[in-house]
């Protein structure tokens, strides 16, 4: 819905359609690949309960750590990376902490709320399962580095077109299920 290279242009729309939406959790989700023995330290100052895991898939093999319990060695710490770390945490400040931290690294912001009742606009249900909005950061497009997705519970053409002239963006592409 909206793709640029502008981190905090990003961010700011992703906000914006976060202010549509009515909150249903205290806490988003946060995820942030680690590349370096620096951002994994940053991350796990910054969130002490993470979970720092070295692999993209969870098992019930992986070695993984809590941010407070990460080696305190470094060489330690840099043979583990990289880390994938996924947290939840109230929004607010921890959001800009959290860009600041990323150094570059790829990473998801996810907001869970539920959409506003617009006449005509199917996303406007009852029930919020799944509707959400997401920010992408350091994904390796072309025309862009950052993307704000938007989640709803069934597909719904028009409520993306909708949230997307909210923000000044447009339909990036096709609906994809399961994002």
């Amino acid at each position: 819905m909206y793709r640029t290279d502008d981190v905090g242009e990003a961010y700011r729309r992703a906000r914006m359609l976060c202010g549509r939406m009515r909150p249903l959790e205290p806490e988003m989700w946060l995820c942030a690949r680690t590349e370096s023995v620096a951002e994994a330290r940053g991350m796990a100052a910054l969130l002490p309960a993470g979970m720092f895991d070295p692999s993209d898939y969870w098992a019930a093999a992986d070695t993984w750590y809590l941010g407070a319990e990460l080696p305190r060695d470094d060489r330690e710490l840099a043979a583990a990376l990289p880390l994938t770390v996924d947290a939840y945490a109230a929004p607010g400040p921890v959001e800009q902490a959290f860009l600041r931290a990323l150094r570059g690294g790829a990473a998801t912001m996810l907001w869970r709320g539920a959409w506003p009742d617009v006449p005509g606009i199917p996303s406007s249900s009852a029930d919020p399962t799944n509707q959400r909005v997401e920010l992408d950061l350091n994904e390796d497009h072309p025309d862009g580095r950052h993307t704000v997705y938007v989640h709803f519970a069934t597909a719904d053409d028009a409520g993306a077109a909708h949230l997307a002239a909210f923000v000044g963006g447009t339909v990036l592409g096709p609906v994809q299920v399961g994002r």
